[in-house]
């Protein structure tokens, strides 16, 4: 038996989600995305801290802090996507609703990379674990014969989640030091449309060629990623002089918000601080006119916002908007004022 056979099982009769054992899957920020793209490798945690590119933590610093440095200097991969860390930091989440009521513990856009499993365990140096390495760690192995001894229904299982399983689902991979993206990568999945356009826009803002290198790796994937339990923009548009954003308003959130309020024993949420930028962008993309809102924004009863009667400005070629939430980029979103798609 080799690594082939045993995905091929896992795919036929381990995974109700056939799809999944194909890849092994890296989970991270949308700053941290463009970085991973401009540069065309994975760092570890600790090189990463080093060289200063890690722009958004994703994790709980208690359980970061709690975590092996040995593990810490690799690279780290799941098996899987729909993690019990990506459900508490997937989005937007309220700061009275994160996990352990850490600021840092959150993903306010995520975004997945995939990369052939097989090609990847091949790879000398390549090991893992049947369990999470985050905290105090557990066995790391390699092989063939390893790998095939993993609880694969155990790592691959979804539906209702046992205080068991949760290690399970965050069985990892780990790769010394850093990692070439371009050995083995298959996708870079976003949640929706407004999201790819933002990490895309990033991207060509930062590097044009790579830009166009990743362009035809940058998709939507809407099922079996992500939670859709946070805050989180789903369309913007502009047409007569008027800026539109829609907002997630989902049964997921719903839950998972009063969940975390039943939780924290919390029975009101503070207002999220929001600010967009408007650009008016004109020749070789020099900006002619720049304004800026800041607004309040409910958390739990989310209404769409619109911004009316945006000046025309004569020498604009196309109209740039920015939305954040505390700071955090939330969309980046450009139109030409000529009937011409940017992406």
């Amino acid at each position: 038996m080799n690594y082939s056979d045993i995905i091929r099982e896992n795919c036929e009769r381990h995974c109700s989600i056939s799809w999944w054992p194909k890849f092994a899957f890296h989970y991270t920020d949308i700053t941290n995305a463009v970085s991973v793209l401009n540069i065309g490798y994975l760092y570890s945690r600790v090189n990463a801290e080093k060289m200063k590119i890690m722009q958004n933590n994703n994790a709980s610093r208690q359980v970061i802090d709690m975590t092996k440095s040995e593990a810490a200097a690799n690279v780290r991969f799941y098996f899987r996507p729909l993690t019990p860390t990506q459900y508490y930091n997937e989005g937007y989440k309220h700061t009275a609703l994160r996990y352990d009521n850490d600021k840092d513990a959150n993903v306010p856009i995520p975004i997945f990379f995939l990369f052939d499993l097989e090609r990847l365990l091949k790879m000398p140096g390549t090991k893992f674990s049947e369990v999470a390495q985050s905290g105090y760690g557990s066995p790391l192995y390699s092989g063939v014969e390893a790998f095939s001894k993993l609880n694969f229904d155990k790592i691959y299982s979804c539906g209702f989640i046992t205080k068991e399983l949760v290690k399970y689902r965050h069985a990892e991979l780990l790769y010394p030091n850093s990692f070439d993206i371009n050995s083995c990568l298959k996708a870079v999945l976003c949640r929706n449309s407004i999201e790819k356009t933002t990490l895309m826009n990033l991207l060509k803002e930062k590097n044009i060629t790579n830009y166009y290198k990743y362009k035809p790796f940058i998709k939507i994937c809407r099922e079996d990623m992500f939670f859709n339990n946070g805050l989180y923009v789903t369309e913007c548009t502009y047409h007569d002089s008027k800026v539109s954003l829609s907002f997630s308003d989902s049964f997921l959130k719903k839950y998972y918000t009063e969940r975390q309020m039943r939780k924290n024993r919390i029975n009101e949420l503070s207002s999220v601080s929001a600010r967009v930028e408007f650009d008016w962008i004109g020749k070789k993309d020099i900006v002619v006119y720049h304004t800026e809102t800041e607004f309040e924004i409910d958390y739990i009863r989310t209404k769409n916002v619109a911004f009316s009667n945006l000046p025309l400005i004569k020498e604009a070629k196309s109209l740039r908007i920015k939305l954040f939430f505390d700071d955090k980029l939330m969309c980046y979103f450009q139109q030409p004022f000529a009937e011409i798609e940017l992406i």
